[in-house]
Parts: structure tokens; C-alpha cells; sequence
């Protein structure tokens, strides 16, 4: 969910080898998508990509916001609207 390059930029840089490993083994950021998905992501945050299927935006963005809350990373600028449009189409029910 959150790219390993991206979460260095944002603050891993300073984590302990420890802290990087368990990350970069968090069930909680790691999710199964087709090679293409994979590698049209690469590093990129949600202001420079987001899935294809609208449909999984608020789940993606929840677990992207989530995922760097754990970890005490801040999201960048950029992404913030985007997450922000990610997040309002959830089920307000």
C-alpha cells in the first residue's frame, strides 16, 4: 500500500533496520494485484496514482491513511486532496 521508496522519503530513513523489516512485512501493507497494477504504482503516492477501480478508492485510502498513522509517517501535501476525494467515497451507513 505505501511503497518502501515512498515511506523512506517520509521518514524511514530514520527507523531502525528492525522497524523497516517489520514495515515492509506488515499484512497491513502489503495487498496481492496483478503485476500490471504492481508496476504502474511503483513508488508513486495517491496524488500520482490511485487504482484503477474507483470502486476500491475509499478502501485503499483508508488503509493507505491507516497504514502511515501505525508508523507515525505524516502523508505529503499532494495527497492529501486526493485522499481526501478517496475517502469521501465511503459508505456513510
Amino acid at each position: 500500500i505505501v511503497p518502501l521508496a515512498l515511506a523512506w522519503d517520509l521518514g524511514a530513513s530514520r527507523w531502525s533496520a528492525e522497524q523497516r523489516v517489520r514495515f515492509a512485512n506488515d499484512p497491513a501493507n502489503l495487498l496481492a494485484v496483478a503485476g500490471k497494477s504492481n508496476q504502474d504504482k511503483g513508488d508513486k503516492q495517491p496524488a500520482l496514482w490511485m487504482p484503477a477501480n474507483r470502486a476500491f478508492w475509499c478502501q485503499y485510502a483508508m488503509q493507505y491513511i491507516e497504514v502511515l498513522r501505525g508508523y507515525g509517517l505524516p502523508v505529503d501535501e499532494p495527497s492529501v486532496p486526493v485522499l481526501r476525494e478517496a475517502t469521501g467515497t465511503c459508505p456513510t451507513s
